[in-house]
């Protein structure tokens, strides 16, 4: 399979659309990379492809060097770990095109609302706050485990607390860093990677970073204002696509 160039060159062009949308706007290379690897191959592998890179940019984005800037979302972290381990073990027994549906149609209602400047940052008290965000994390991690899907939801909720870009980039990376964990180990332990599809990944991670390192820079040069709303017009296209992947 990879002995063709054009499957090839489809992946290393693909991975470097994910790899822009993720240095812009902090998250998105999945929701990108995936549906248009999944044109040359199977989809199980395209995901096992987007491993390595998704790992290694959001373990740049976190930038740890600058220290835990906050474990204000931590509840929903460790709730979406247990969620994905669960949500893995659901898959056989639960309709996802239901549940993915309702969870399409939350997403874009969450992105409207907060187009119109809805914001929840300073209704909310720091107790009930975990309260609701181990809930989300939960909730998410289920999905995630069922589709592979689960930062939807926790991404509405962060738009919603309005979180300065730089800070948002950084909790969604971790996010996605931690919840990769248990996703892409239960994808290998079942058997769905190749030692090919293993080392593919890893070389997918220079035009990963090259393309990410571009979008770093458009990210710089726009204002807050831009950012979320490049957020939330991303937002309601992943709920579109959602929707439209269930019918």
């Amino acid at each position: 399979m990879y002995n063709d160039p054009t499957i090839v060159i489809v992946i290393i062009l693909a991975v470097m659309a994910g790899g822009l949308i993720k240095g812009t706007i902090g998250f998105g290379m999945p929701m990108v990379a995936l549906p248009l690897i999944a044109f040359a191959v199977p989809v199980t592998t395209a995901m096992i492809l987007l491993c390595a890179p998704i790992f290694l940019t959001n373990f740049l984005q976190i930038k740890f060097k600058q220290g835990v800037s906050s474990y204000r979302f931590l509840p929903m972290f460790l709730f979406l770990v247990v969620g994905l381990i669960i949500g893995a073990r659901l898959i056989l027994e639960i309709n996802l095109n239901t549940i993915t549906q309702i969870i399409a149609v939350l997403i874009i209602f969450a992105a409207v609302i907060n187009c119109f400047g809805f914001k929840i940052n300073n209704n909310i008290n720091k107790k009930n706050e975990r309260i609701i965000t181990s809930f989300i994390g939960f909730g998410s991690g289920i999905l995630g485990g069922l589709s592979t899907v689960y930062g939807p939801p926790m991404l509405a909720y962060l738009v919603a607390v309005d979180l300065p870009k730089e800070k948002f980039v950084r909790t969604v990376s971790t996010m996605y860093f931690i919840g990769s964990f248990p996703l892409y180990g239960s994808l290998i332990y079942y058997g769905f990677a190749t030692k090919q599809d293993l080392f593919m990944s890893l070389l997918l991670i220079i035009p990963a970073l090259i393309a990410q390192q571009i979008g770093t820079k458009i990210r710089d040069k726009i204002n807050q204002k831009q950012f979320r709303n490049c957020i939330l017009v991303t937002l309601v296209i992943l709920g579109i696509m959602l929707f439209i992947k269930t019918i």
